[in-house]
């Protein structure tokens, strides 16, 4: 059961950026091919960062890429998780009309989620950066805010492993929410106990992601949501027009 909460009294605008790792990393891992034109071969000399040879020379391993957390073991139901990879397919979401000549639409903002004792990876198929005018997709996230009686049955980690610093109890902070664009070239990670929206898929066609993550099988350890309560406000995500740059100025 969700929890409700608040909008401010006014609606408000949220513009979109392209998503990046400098940009993201309050929120989880950007993961994409650091070197796309970089083509392996045996005959490379220096290697790109963190990666090593592999496949007689054939490929580049990066290393590490993004890390899956696994916090279960600190749930209130002390049920054991298994690793578990499922996949979404996606529709397009329909926007709402914008008059701003560089605003493709507005998604509207109606409920977010965590996942409290896990990371989640959306690894989308089937894409490369050249489809993004077909498909592409929203990433929406949110920090929290300090803990308050509306959370207070919402479980969290009560101690992180290594040494890994986790949002704890608290609603999302709507005044601090962003939104990115990611294309069918990058997947992305939520750290564990991010505040984000389901997937927004955006553009022409469907996206397949294969998402992979762990549960236990207890709902309200599994995923938690917030409920934006919508009456006489709005939070809406500027989606930009595909002929700029997305860009968080409206």
């Amino acid at each position: 059961m969700a929890v409700k909460i608040n909008l401010p009294q006014r609606s408000s605008i949220v513009g979109v950026e392209d998503i990046c790792q400098n940009l993201f990393s309050p929120f989880g891992t950007v993961v994409e091919n650091p070197s796309p034109s970089l083509v392996p071969s045996a005959q490379i000399k220096k290697l790109p960062p963190n990666s090593v040879q592999a496949n007689q020379g054939s490929a580049l391993k990066y290393l590490d890429v993004t890390l899956m957390r696994d916090y279960y073991g600190s749930a209130p139901s002390k049920q054991k998780a298994n690793a578990v990879m499922n996949m979404f397919v996606c529709a397009p979401r329909k926007l709402l009309p914008a008059e701003h000549g560089t605003i493709e639409g507005f998604f509207p903002v109606e409920i977010l989620e965590r996942h409290p004792y896990t990371t989640q990876t959306f690894i989308p198929l089937g894409l490369s950066k050249l489809e993004a005018k077909q498909a592409r997709y929203l990433v929406i996230v949110a920090p929290s805010l300090g803990p308050s009686s509306l959370d207070k049955n919402l479980p969290v980690p009560t101690e992180a492993a290594f040494g890994d610093r986790l949002p704890g109890r608290g609603l999302p902070d709507l005044t601090k929410l962003k939104a990115f664009l990611a294309t069918g070239a990058q997947a992305v990670t939520y750290g564990a106990g991010t505040w984000h929206a389901p997937m927004v898929v955006i553009g022409d066609n469907a996206i397949d992601f294969v998402v992979v993550q762990f549960a236990n099988g207890v709902g309200v350890e599994d995923c938690q949501e917030a409920e934006l309560k919508t009456e006489g406000a709005s939070l809406l995500i500027a989606v930009p027009n595909m002929t700029g740059k997305a860009s968080s100025k409206l």
